[in-house]
Order: structure tokens, then C-alpha cells, then sequence
């Protein structure tokens, strides 16, 4: 028998719980984020190791990126930085919104920002693919009930000033969210109102990139 082959059949089977199926269906998952899920499900201790994931799944290393990119962009999974004893940081995978998934409305938050995907929009306007740490802090936006539109808006006022930075894109937020704006149509009433303001000023034409 082929050496490969018989390792291979020696390797533990993964298990796959019937709900994983009801979650890839209502979020129109692919093939590839599916098998992430599964392999992610069946580790002790889920990291992002991609080296093990190729060789388990047999996904592409740009495969296994992109569809992790696309679990944690639609808040499927996170990642968390756990301490250990020792003081050093690791940063683990949560699955716990796979499994909340099955009893709260996740799955139709899910769908709804894959309608207008604001992840890509991101990756269009970076011309870049997102890190997994951009997804993070983008989803934190969404959880936290920030307007999409909202942060659209930031992203665009971002590349006006010819930048391609989430930390700026975060910082345009934090100021519009200290003025009071909830939303775009809130920036363009303070556009038109504070034209001839002093702070108008200060908030569109700071340099938010040399703020320490």
C-alpha cells in the first residue's frame, strides 16, 4: 500500500456536527470555509497555523487564508489573545459564534453584511486583501453598532486625504463620533453647517498619522 495512503488512513476521523450544515447553508458558506470550520472544530486548542491546515485539508495556503479571512470578516469565528502562565500572549480562535449561531440571530447578521460587504469595499478602496487583525477591528465596529454608513464614510474621507490606513480610518471615526455624528447624512449636515467654523477645519484637514 502507498506510504501516503496508509498514513493518511491512519489519521483520526474529524467529526462534524449536523448544525454545521445548517450554518454553511443560511451563510452560503464555500466548500473551503465549510472544511475550515470542520478542522477548526476538531482542534483542541483552534490556532492559525497554516502549515497543519495544509496538510490536514489539503487547502491551498491561500486558500486556507482566504477563507479564514472570510469566516472572521463575517464574525463567524475571532480571534482572542489569551495569556499564558509565563506571561507570553497567544492568540487562539474562538468558535463560540459558530455555536451561538445555531440559537440567535447571527446567521441573518451574517447574511445581511454579506449583502453589502463592507470587507470588500475595504479591500477594494486598500487595494490590498484585509489581515486578519483589519477583519477584527472592522467587525468590532459592527458589533458595536457603529452605521455602516458611517464607516463608509470614514473610509472614504480617508482616501480623499490619500491614505491607506485603518488606524487613520479609526481615528476619523473616533472624531465624528466625539461631534455627535451617528451616520453620513450626520457628517454632510456638518459639512454644510461648520464650512466657515473653525473646527471644521481641525477635524478634515488634521494629520491624524502624526498623532502619537
Amino acid at each position: 500500500m502507498n506510504e501516503v495512503v496508509f498514513k493518511t488512513l491512519k489519521n483520526k476521523d474529524y467529526i462534524v456536527k449536523n448544525f454545521i450544515f445548517k450554518v454553511a447553508k443560511e451563510l452560503n458558506l464555500s466548500l473551503n470555509e465549510l472544511i475550515l470550520i470542520i478542522y477548526f472544530i476538531n482542534q483542541e486548542d483552534p490556532v492559525l497555523n497554516i502549515d497543519n491546515i495544509v496538510k490536514n485539508v489539503y487547502l491551498t495556503p491561500e486558500e486556507a487564508m482566504e477563507a479564514f479571512n472570510r469566516l472572521v470578516g463575517i464574525g463567524l469565528i475571532t480571534m482572542e489573545v489569551v495569556k499564558n502562565d509565563d506571561g507570553t500572549r497567544n492568540e487562539v480562535i474562538s468558535l463560540d459564534n459558530i455555536y451561538k449561531s445555531v440559537t440567535t440571530e447571527i446567521t441573518k447578521k451574517g447574511k445581511a453584511q454579506t449583502k453589502k460587504n463592507i470587507f470588500e469595499e475595504f479591500e477594494r478602496e486598500f487595494g490590498r486583501p484585509l489581515s486578519p487583525m483589519e477583519f477584527e477591528v472592522i467587525n468590532d465596529w459592527l458589533n458595536k453598532n457603529v452605521d455602516e454608513t458611517l464607516i463608509e464614510a470614514a473610509l472614504k474621507e480617508t482616501i480623499f486625504n490619500g491614505v491607506k490606513s485603518l488606524r487613520y480610518v479609526s481615528k476619523v471615526l473616533l472624531a465624528w463620533q466625539d461631534k455627535g455624528y451617528k451616520t453620513a447624512s450626520d457628517v454632510k449636515k456638518g459639512y454644510r453647517n461648520e464650512t466657515e467654523n473653525s473646527d471644521y477645519k481641525e477635524l478634515f484637514d488634521y494629520n491624524w498619522l502624526e498623532e502619537e
